[in-house]
């Protein structure tokens, strides 16, 4: 990759400004709007992918570690999904009558996805989730739940929020309510608060920082004493820890389960999977119905996915590239001095960064990701490794984030470090 320090962004700006006069908020998620990058250095368009690189309009090349914030597992126009597409496409997108297709990617769920008993697919993440949460409630008769953290848009799990609260009903806020990861005692306390009346916890099985012991095991053992289920939001961890998702990993089955994004390589596909005995319970009470959920482009691509993940290489290769990405980078962090770490898992990891007294602000945060664009290599929020990364990509990557480090102890120690912007720092949006 040539050295982009010296790139034009005219066509992503002029694009941006075209946008705001057409798009509500300018984009479809928020989070990969130019706020939550570096606007005036970061590009705000990605014209096409290929492998784990994207090229912006301009014509600029760059590494990519957001991968579509999660949905590209294996890599940009990976061939055996894009052949699957293209040979789909010749015989239809979808039908009047059901497509074989679905049966095919439903028997391959059940057999990988351990809490999935039956399923029933969707397009997005958040119609995932809400799906579960109403299966949930129709199944205990209940209206409580209890949630972790980002669980989408819709109306439920938005209303625990504190922003864009627009149009939301004042009265869905009474049945919400939030915890933070590894706050057992938080669950218990809800608990004991709204006797028999919690439908279900719904969280991820883990974001970065590892379950306590036996936290897991004891939040689904929680759940059940008090007749609520256990619902595990595998949008963004589903396909990525493994084939079965993080609940294969940690070895704890929830009651129900969603996934979606790497489901089927940036096609749009999302699942809600549960216990045989709870899906056909509810099955005569709920309304989860939707003309795209049998897309067969969308599964087709799913089906794909699923044979590439089946001998167990892919998620060993991702795991490995992410593994040699942490180690070094820790390497170089210690090496330099500056206090900056890449923790997670090595499926799944983020950046976190401090100064030399302890202390966290975006700003930091956006001085290293600008240094790295610069240097052609694309942040988000999270660095997801994907089985197109190639072991050059890797060390072009942790050169460059030698060069970042460099910049950023350089701006922590001159203690200014706002002068070192040369965009505007990043913004924290929801969703």
């Amino acid at each position: 990759m040539a050295n982009i320090l010296n790139r034009s962004l005219a066509k992503s700006n002029a694009l941006w400004k075209e946008a705001n006069e057409t798009i509500l908020s300018g984009c479809q998620l928020y989070s990969k709007g130019p706020e939550t990058h570096i606007m005036g250095v970061s590009p705000i368009y990605i014209d096409h992918g290929k492998g784990a690189h994207v090229w912006d309009p301009d014509g600029n090349e760059y590494i990519d570690y957001d991968m579509g914030l999660g949905p590209i597992l294996l890599g940009y126009q990976y061939p055996a999904v894009d052949e699957a597409v293209v040979r789909q496409l010749h015989r239809g997108m979808g039908y009047s009558l059901v497509a074989p297709e679905e049966v095919e990617y439903a028997k391959l769920c059940c057999k990988y996805i351990p809490s999935a008993g039956k399923v029933r697919f969707l397009k997005t993440g958040s119609s995932a989730t809400e799906a579960a949460v109403r299966i949930a409630r129709a199944y205990t008769g209940r209206k409580h739940i209890v949630r972790g953290e980002y669980h989408g848009w819709h109306e439920w799990t938005t209303a625990a929020e504190s922003v864009r609260q627009g149009g939301i009903l004042p009265e869905v806020r009474e049945f919400v309510h939030k915890f933070d990861y590894n706050d057992l005692d938080a669950v218990e306390a809800y608990f004991e608060k709204y006797k028999d009346g919690i439908a279900a916890v719904i969280t991820e099985a883990v974001e970065n920082d590892a379950p306590k012991p036996h936290f897991l095991e004891d939040l689904k053992e929680l759940c059940h004493q008090h007749g609520a289920l256990l619902i595990f939001d595998e949008v963004v961890n589903g396909f990525r820890f493994s084939i079965g998702g993080a609940q294969q990993f940690f070895g704890v089955t929830p009651d129900l389960s969603t996934f979606g994004k790497a489901a089927a390589n940036g096609m749009p596909l999302s699942i809600v999977a549960g216990r045989k005995d709870i899906m056909e319970d509810v099955d005569p009470k709920v309304f989860i119905s939707t003309t795209f959920g049998g897309d067969c482009l969308s599964l087709a691509a799913g089906i794909a996915v699923m044979h590439e993940l089946e001998s167990g290489e892919v998620n060993k290769a991702i795991w490995a590239k992410g593994k040699y990405l942490q180690d070094n980078f820790r390497k170089l962090a210690k090496d330099i001095d500056v206090p900056i770490d890449l923790y997670g898992y090595p499926c799944r990891m983020n950046l976190r960064y401090e100064d030399y007294e302890g202390k966290k602000d975006w700003l930091y945060n956006s001085i290293f990701m600008q240094e790295s664009v610069k240097r052609g290599v694309l942040l988000g929020w999270n660095i997801f490794p994907c089985y197109s990364h190639t072991q050059e990509d890797l060390d072009f990557t942790l050169n460059v984030f030698e060069d970042a480090m460099k910049v950023y102890r350089e701006a922590l120690k001159s203690g200014h470090p706002e002068t070192y912007m040369e965009g505007k720092p990043l913004k924290i949006v929801l969703g």
